[in-house]
């Protein structure tokens, strides 16, 4: 089955990567709408804790434990 597949390749259990992908999906879309709110309101500042530059780090962390997990180190 693909789905078991997927998971083994990635190292990971199916709570683990539900917990993962959802945190993911979540931080992103909370991202997305402040972003949104700012393209109508341009006066509403960004907080720094979601502006560009953070979430370009918070990806890049991320996309690093993806890959060191599904190297199995």
């Amino acid at each position: 089955m693909k789905f078991s597949r997927h998971l083994k390749n990635n190292n990971e259990t199916y709570l683990s990567h539900y917990l993962f992908a959802s945190k993911i999906g979540i931080n992103l879309v909370i991202r997305g709408t402040i972003f949104i709110i700012h393209a109508f309101l341009p006066f509403c500042e960004i907080p720094k804790k979601y502006n560009l530059e953070t979430t370009a780090k918070k990806i890049k962390i991320w996309n690093d434990y993806t890959l060191h997990r599904t190297q199995g180190e």
